[in-house]
């Protein structure tokens, strides 16, 4: 009898204990997209997705819209307290816009983002600072910069100046097996703006989460095969929307013959006509990946 009500005694106490890594979680959830299927979640532009895996939960990128990621947020009971870090792929408000929401529910939270010259709190370059230092021969005196003194640095506050920020200037493991994949981008409209993607290492090769793919989805798969060259699946907007037909189906098939990606899960800016492609190409390998949806990651 001793030994029942021991062995009750231990089985009540490791019901409390928290789950194995082996049994947590491994999944992607959307939390923030335009497209899905019929739900009370909204739409809205940009992206947001919870990565949970190996024990740890980590937010990628925060939404286009406050009020609507703050809403899909509740609706997915999703607990945001409970967050190991936070990823900010790249500085355009389709990816920040319900960050403030994050810091409300979690203000101590640590956030990975790129480092932007003049972005995330990121003061301006040195050589735009030692410009201000040029004597232009002439120059009315209230129109110089500082009165002719400026400070040694520069400061610009970041919108959201209380938030514990770390900025990332090169592709580093933040986790066993999570890695932090910093490229960027030498594209019209996007030039020189860094992003960072997220690997996951799963027993069946990487899972990428790529927020925008300003840089090209094919130069972030090339960056993240340094720490694997097997490649599960890739997550989130790999912007194609605006790329012509023929250079969609081109990157699509290089996904499945020169990357050999087992599985597509794509999102926001991808575009609809690289979606039938995927279909086309990977049939039900192609995870259907709107607003709400979850995604499994192997175990």
């Amino acid at each position: 009898m001793k030994f029942f009500r021991l062995f009750v005694l231990l089985a009540g106490l490791s019901a409390l204990l928290p789950a194995k890594a082996d049994d947590a979680p491994a999944r992607v959830t959307v939390i923030f997209d335009a497209f899905g299927k019929p739900s009370d979640l909204q739409r809205g532009w940009g992206y947001s997705a919870l990565v949970e895996y190996q024990g740890k939960r980590i937010l990628f990128d925060a939404g286009g819209q406050y009020q609507t990621f703050a809403d899909n947020v509740r609706k997915l009971n999703i607990d945001l307290k409970k967050l190991d870090f936070v990823v900010i792929s790249h500085r355009h408000g389709d990816h920040t816009g319900g960050l403030a929401y994050v810091l409300e529910q979690n203000p101590a939270v640590q956030i990975y983002a790129p480092l932007e010259t003049g972005s995330f709190g990121t003061p301006p370059s040195p050589p735009a600072a030692k410009a201000l230092l040029r004597n232009a021969a002439g120059i009315a005196p209230d129109l110089r910069y500082f009165n002719g003194q400026p400070p040694e640095k520069l400061t610009i506050d970041s919108p959201w100046p209380a938030a514990r920020f770390t900025l990332i200037d090169k592709s580093v493991e933040v986790a066993p097996g999570l890695y932090l994949v910093k490229t960027i981008s030498d594209s019209k409209g996007t030039l020189e703006l860094n992003e960072l993607s997220l690997a996951v290492r799963t027993p069946k090769g990487l899972a990428v989460v790529v927020g925008c793919s300003h840089p090209g989805i094919e130069r972030i798969l090339a960056a993240a095969s340094q720490y694997d060259k097997q490649l599960y699946t890739i997550v989130g907007g790999l912007h194609l929307v605006d790329k012509s037909d023929q250079q969609v189906s081109e990157v699509v098939n290089n996904f499945k013959t020169r990357w050999q990606v087992e599985r597509i899960a794509a999102g926001h800016c991808t575009g609809e006509y690289a979606q039938v492609e995927l279909d086309r190409v990977y049939g039900d390998k192609h995870d259907h990946s709107g607003v709400g949806e979850i995604i499994a990651l192997p175990r």
